[in-house]
This record gives C-alpha cells, structure tokens and sequence, in this order.
C-alpha cells in the first residue's frame, strides 16, 4: 500500500465528489451569503460527519443492506420531502418585499444547521455508491491491493477531508464576496437556489416512486 498516494487519491475524490450541486451546498450558501459562516461550516461538518459514516458502513460490508430497494425508497423519500421543507423556507426569504432577514433564526442556529447538513447528506443513498467507486478508482489505480481494516480506515478519513475541505472553502468564499451582492441580488440567488431545493426533491421523490413500483410496495 503506497499510503501517501492513497491519501492523495482519496482526498482528491472527496473533492471532486462535493463538486456537484445538491442539498448541503445549497444551504451551506444559503447562509454564508446571509453572513451566518458559522452556521454554513456547521452544514458542512454536519454533511461530512453523515457521509463518513456512509463510508464507513460501505467499507465494512453494511452497504448490501443500505442499497436494498426496501431500505432506499424510504431514503429517496425523506431526502426529497427535507429538500422541498427547506425549498418553502427558502422561497419565504427571497419573497420579502424589503430585504433578507439577515438574522433569520432558522439559518443562524448552529445546532440546526449540523443536524440539516448531516439529515440532508445522511438521506442521500448515492453516496454509498460514490465511496464504493472510489474504492474501484483507487484499487484500479494500483494505489492498494486490497482494502484491508487500515486502508479503508485512512481512505475514509482523508476522502472525508475532501469533502469537507470543498463544503467549507465555498462557505468562505461566498461568505467573503457576500457584500458585493446588492440585496436585490440575494433576494434572486435565494430564489434561484429555492428552485435548485425543488429540483432536487422532485429526482429524490421520483427515484423513490420508480423504485417503489419497480420493486413493489417494500
């Protein structure tokens, strides 16, 4: 095992893997921009403290059951219908006639915003089958053999920093820009990322409802 590769690969993974736009971003954003960074990096640790326990229980051999369609329909599910909750809230803000309020309770409350980024990561079966893919990756870069109890440990945890590294550094940099945005440009960003919560729950409900009838009632 060449471990400071595995570290590198796994962290560069982790990375990438948070790239794409999905619920934890979006409310990370959501409140770097309204000034709570506090809040935002809370979100962040609570999306990357669910998803290494998804890369956990997908490295020790849990996951079979995890990926059962009886189990990932009810997953599906409440990740669409948290999306849509936080949608609401979302399309609430960015419809008052004046400004943002800037001390929404919602958004500035740090325990909330670990268990929303946590729920939000923790409801989203797909990241199983992202670990699982990294593992591939890595076993296909000759980076490790076989993922014995250590590797699997060091890939979880540097992957983990990754993903966290990306979710924080996008909540200082809007945290940073924020004030270059006058509020009527919030007010549309908040729109915008209120549609992004709606299309979101909308594939999360419809994943759900494809599997339900592809496999019957669980």
């Amino acid at each position: 095992m060449n471990l400071p590769l595995l570290i590198i690969v796994a962290f560069v993974l982790g990375f990438v893997a948070a790239i794409p736009i999905g619920g934890s971003q979006i409310e990370v954003a959501k409140r770097a921009l309204n000034g709570h960074l506090r809040a935002a990096l809370l979100v962040a640790a609570g999306s990357v403290s669910s998803d290494m326990i998804v890369g956990f229980v997908s490295f020790f051999g849990i996951a079979p059951f995890l990926s059962r369609p009886s189990v990932t329909v009810w997953f599906f599910m409440g990740g669409g219908l948290l999306l849509l909750a936080l949608a609401i809230l979302t399309f609430k803000e960015s419809a008052k006639p004046q400004h943002l309020d800037f001390n929404h309770a919602l958004l500035r409350r740090g325990r909330l915003s670990y268990v929303t980024g946590f729920s939000l990561a923790f409801t989203s079966p797909p990241m199983i089958f992202v670990w699982l893919v990294g593992k591939g990756i890595a076993e296909k870069l000759g980076v490790v053999r076989t993922f014995d109890s250590k590797a699997s440990v060091i890939f979880v945890l540097a992957g983990s920093l990754g993903l966290v590294s990306y979710l924080m550094g996008l909540a200082l940099f809007l945290n940073r820009v924020k004030h270059f945005f006058p509020v009527r440009v919030l007010r549309r960003i908040y729109f915008w990322l209120g549609l992004g919560l709606v299309g979101l729950s909308l594939i999360f409900v419809f994943e759900s409802l494809k599997i339900w009838f592809q496999w019957g009632k669980p």
